[in-house]
């Protein structure tokens, strides 16, 4: 998530509109004074982040309680217009008077590099002992070579040198001298070349060969190849078969074809397998990797693949994947046997106990699974709620408030670090007060926790609360971790979209933890996660007013965009949900590929998705609707209602 300080002035105007709406999400009502300061403080920040000279501050500001953040941000400005010593001395102070606070951090980042700029490496090298930032490890080594500070510095520069990463312009000058000192030799640029290799970085391996004698450049050119051109090459090894070739080459060139073109990859196989001088162990990790893609495509043979698997090529996950594929194929004698040869670590699980349960449903009658289905039929999840399901049994989602104790959440709210969070979630610093929040927390037992979660919750900072809860080990208040913000944007949403207000819920506390400002690596944004190309093509096609770059940040625009974009794909799936629900997290294109010519039972389909995500995803956001419901007081919907059998559609 992006921090909201890098937003602009009229993304941040709107932000302090916003935290005063107090209804719909739960926030108290602030004084006019209150209000006041906080107006100041934004004005002022703003100001400083565009580089404008400062207004007087008045007393009130000067007293409020995230003040110091305002000196950051002015300090920090004052590094690109006037760095010089007595900048540097202002600066000191200040990181030593806030030392180990949040505050400090972006300031010291920028300042230490302004030190190395401006070649300040008296105070540099000094103030820089524990950089873990790459720029500023350069910056260090850099440094200690303009200082004569060479005593292990070859070892540094060449740790340095042999990482895969495309290296910072910072690094030049000590690699220069490290490559003038007969430092980085062919043996060093090989390893260098490997551990590209070994990343999968092609590219970034081609430039680093350069390096490596051409007596020893061949191999390395062939993995890079592989990596780029999997096919070809293999195709070559596979009709020759004493053609030399790496073993680490050879697995990533067709671990590598298995992701692009697995069935290419799969004819080639049984020649690549009788290569000379193929070891047992590389044998089976190339049968291993064939057979666990061919069960993501679902394809037919991959039953076959797994059962001629050797022992030694099953790991946790071939164990899991081979079980699914017997479901898969409806072949429940040989899933059963699987399940049973997991280690327990794998079959304590309530998914493969319910598993094993519906596989003894199948061969040995209901009777024999009814106990197996009564273990686990009163959890808290996704698959007690299919084996209450199973049993006709209500679901028991064993509700139980936590201890709510005033007093506590009082004296929490006096500390120092949870009163800066507090300005700061009123200001939209969402970040800032995250990280303001737990590092106040760090040392809190799970009972304090407990109480700290009731009292974000009470400033309507339901993610920090929700997280909170979960970092003490709180599962059972069901009602403080479902809170239901953001009703109204909710329910216009549901009424525009015709998708119920739980489903809306469920699906904006997975995607965002109600974190409206949320923005992913992928900039997905607001409550809703949609990427602003999907939102603007979405609000075209619902006739709706194509947001801006920040309106996914208003609750109501993301509500109602997400809702029609869910009930596009229900559309587009025939009410499926549990689809639906995967298309969302993953895209309709990957679901494309996923859905079965032959309808299967939903729970099948869904324990099938190849993507370790987008299965948890939509597992999870069924559980949320049955709490969603719970928390209301309605009756849970069941999920054999919610999912039916799933089956080819006429996609549109």
């Amino acid at each position: 998530m992006t921090s909201n300080l890098n937003r602009g002035v009229a993304t941040m105007l709107s932000m302090f509109a916003a935290c005063h709406a107090q209804a719909a999400d739960g926030i108290p009502t602030t004084s006019a004074d209150e209000n006041r300061v906080r107006s100041e403080f934004i004005t002022a920040l703003q100001r400083a982040h565009q580089n404008l000279s400062d207004l007087v501050d008045s007393p009130a500001l000067k007293a409020y309680v995230i003040h110091d953040y305002l000196t950051a941000a002015r300090l920090r400005r004052d590094l690109n217009f006037r760095p010089g010593e007595d900048l540097d001395d202002s600066i000191d102070s200040f990181m030593q008077a806030h030392a180990g606070q949040p505050l400090a951090h972006g300031l010291r980042r920028e300042w230490l590099l302004s030190l190395a700029e401006r070649r300040r490496w008296d105070w540099f090298l000094q103030r820089s002992t524990d950089a873990t930032d790459p720029q500023l490890i350069c910056e260090r080594l850099a440094g200690r070579l303009a200082t004569g500070d060479t005593a292990g510095l070859g070892v540094a520069v060449i740790v340095r040198w042999s990482l895969p990463l495309r290296q910072l312009d910072e690094c030049s000058a000590v690699f220069a001298w490290a490559r003038m000192k007969g430092l980085l030799t062919p043996e060093v640029a090989e390893v260098r070349t490997r551990a590209a290799l070994q990343a999968g970085n092609s590219r970034l391996a081609r430039e680093f060969a350069a390096d490596v004698p051409t007596a020893r450049i061949a191999p390395l050119l062939q993995w890079v190849q592989l990596l780029e051109a999997p096919y070809s090459i293999l195709n070559q090894l596979a009709s020759h078969t004493a053609l030399p070739v790496e073993p680490d080459a050879l697995e990533a060139g067709f671990t590598r074809l298995l992701r692009s073109d697995f069935a290419a990859a799969s004819m080639l196989l049984p020649q690549l397998l009788t290569r000379d001088g193929l070891t047992p162990a590389l044998r089976g990790r190339l049968q291993r990797a064939a057979a666990l893609a061919e069960a993501y495509a679902h394809d037919s043979g991959a039953l076959a693949a797994f059962t001629r698997l050797p022992a030694e090529a099953l790991d946790d996950q071939a164990q899991e994947w081979r079980a699914r594929t017997a479901l898969w194929v409806g072949d429940y004698r040989q899933a059963r046997t699987w399940i049973d040869e997991m280690p327990s670590s794998i079959a304590a699980q309530p998914r493969w106990r319910y598993w094993r349960a519906r596989a003894v449903a199948a061969t040995a009658g209901t009777e024999a699974a009814a106990p197996l289905f009564t273990q686990i039929a009163g959890l808290r999840d996704y698959y007690g709620y299919l084996a209450a399901d199973r049993l006709n049994q209500d679901y028991r989602l064993n509700i139980r408030s936590a201890p709510d104790d005033k007093a506590a959440q009082a004296s929490l709210a006096t500390e120092p670090g949870l009163r800066r969070a507090h300005a700061l979630l009123d200001c939209e610093m969402t970040d800032e007060a995250s990280v303001e929040w737990a590092v106040a927390l760090s040392e809190a037992k799970p009972a304090l926790k407990i109480q700290a979660a009731r009292l974000a919750a009470s400033w309507g900072w339901h993610a920090q609360s929700i997280s909170t809860l979960a970092q003490a080990g709180e599962w059972d208040d069901v009602t403080l971790r479902y809170p239901r913000p953001y009703l109204e944007a909710i329910t216009d949403a549901s009424r525009l979209t015709r998708v119920p207000n739980d489903w809306i819920l469920a699906v904006m506390r997975q995607e965002s933890l109600f974190r409206k400002d949320a923005v992913s690596s992928a900039n997905a944004r607001g409550l809703m996660q949609l990427l602003p190309a999907t939102a603007a093509a979405v609000a075209r096609r619902w006739h709706l007013p194509v947001p801006a770059y920040d309106s996914l940040f208003d609750p109501s625009v993301a509500a109602k965009l997400g809702a029609a974009y869910l009930r596009e794909l229900l559309d587009r799936y025939g009410g499926q949900l549990g689809v639906s629900l995967a298309a969302y997290n993953a895209g309709p294109r990957s679901v494309a590929r996923w859905i079965p010519v032959k309808a299967v039972d939903a729970d099948i389909w869904i324990e099938n998705i190849p993507y370790t995500e987008t299965r948890g995803y939509v597992q999870h956001i069924l559980e949320h609707i049955v709490a969603f419901a719970a928390v209301r007081d309605a009756e849970p919907p069941r999920l054999r209602d919610l999912l039916p059998m799933v089956g080819s559609y006429d996609v549109h």
